[in-house]
């Protein structure tokens, strides 16, 4: 068998133009020594006429610069594929040339993705978690357009009958905890559970910064590719505060002989301005690290335990106290005031939406749990 090499990015979102974005010359040659390139791409272009108090969009080049890179297939199950409503959606679509999976109608969204690769039939299965909307979270509404939902357990029937009709099967959940470089362990039970069921390989999105991988049962799991590139803000200036927010992890998956393995690359985004390769010993060091810890349980448990406390305290508590702390009586009836104009404009409270964010997340709400236990 001829050998077949498949190059997988993590998030990408680019709000100003991506005139800005330079891509270094050994990136470009990697990416073009590869015969399948995948992508997440995380947030949607911007309809016509144009929505109004929509926070995240991308700029309507994005797509044409992915495609120059030579991408070919693009994961849309995520929890911004529906931030610009349906007509967003469609216009994203289109605009990449309907080569997307994960999303679109509920049959659309769980069909998973063949490609034929040199005689190779190659299959991609894209899921994301419940986020607030426009995922097929609810058992009981199957109308309209979604993504795929990860918890559902279609998915697990989806896997083993893909497997009948393809030679090689990768799925990419969206799922996990932002800004931690270690997944949580209901994360490491569902992810192994896609093996058990099938999957020849599973490659993680969502957490905005790499996570450790690891190989279960001769399969590999990359648990966060990070991102690619991500700016969603409107000037090329904007620097997250956020760690490893602007270090990429790719993967290079080769398929010989009836066998795959990875190649991991190491990408920086420097100043939202360039996309190149990171060689550094640094990098290689820290991914070296967050791998040791899901082979060692007593060090893996340490550092998430401070890793929860950290996030819960500064994420979750502060939903909770919002939604449940008493008031002063004048302050009760000036909230009670702003809740009644919400709901005559057909607002939702900013307390509800965070308290709903929260509770429909599985990975934050069981973050929420392990952090209580402490």
């Amino acid at each position: 068998m001829e050998n077949i090499r498949i190059f997988f990015a993590g998030d990408f979102c680019s709000k100003p133009s991506t005139d800005h974005i330079s891509v270094s010359g050994e990136l470009r040659a990697l990416l073009e020594s590869c015969d399948l390139r995948v992508v997440n791409f995380e947030i949607p272009l911007m309809p016509e006429p144009a929505l109004h108090n929509v926070t995240f969009f991308q700029n309507d080049d994005a797509p044409a610069f992915l495609k120059s890179l030579g991408f070919d297939l693009f994961s849309m199950a995520n929890n911004h594929a529906f931030d610009c409503g349906d007509e967003g959606f469609r216009k994203t679509v289109a605009a990449l040339e309907g080569k997307t999976f994960g999303s679109g109608t509920y049959e659309e969204a769980y069909r998973v993705k063949i490609v034929d690769v040199k005689g190779v039939k190659i299959g991609f299965m894209a899921l994301s978690y419940a986020a607030q909307k426009g995922v097929f979270d609810d058992v009981r509404h199957h109308e309209g357009l979604g993504c795929a939902y990860l918890n559902d357990l279609r998915v697990n029937h989806d896997i083993m009958a893909a497997k009948k009709e393809v030679d090689f099967l990768f799925v990419l959940p969206h799922d996990g905890i932002e800004y931690i470089d270690v997944p949580m362990p209901e994360t490491i039970a569902r992810y192994r559970d896609l093996i058990d069921y099938g999957a020849d390989a599973v490659i993680g999105t969502h957490p905005h910064c790499p996570q450790g991988w690891e190989t279960y049962k001769g399969k590999t799991i990359f648990y966060s590719l990070g991102n690619f590139f991500f700016n969603s803000k409107t000037t090329p200036d904007f620097k997250a505060d956020k760690p490893h927010w602007y270090e990429g992890l790719c993967v290079i998956g080769n398929i010989c002989d009836g066998q795959i393995s990875f190649e991991t690359v190491n990408t920086l985004n420097r100043a939202n301005r360039e996309l190149s390769l990171d060689n550094s010993e640094a990098r290689q060091q820290h991914n070296e690290q967050i791998c040791r810890y899901l082979q060692e349980p007593e060090a893996y448990g340490q550092y998430l335990d401070a890793a929860v406390k950290k996030l819960a305290e500064e994420q979750e508590y502060p939903i909770i106290e919002r939604f449940h702390t008493r008031q002063p009586f004048r302050r009760r009836v000036r909230t009670l005031a702003k809740k009644c104009i919400r709901i005559l404009t057909g607002r939702t409270s900013d307390s509800h939406k965070s308290l709903l964010m929260l509770l429909k997340n599985d990975a934050r709400r069981n973050l929420l749990i392990q952090s209580l236990k402490k």
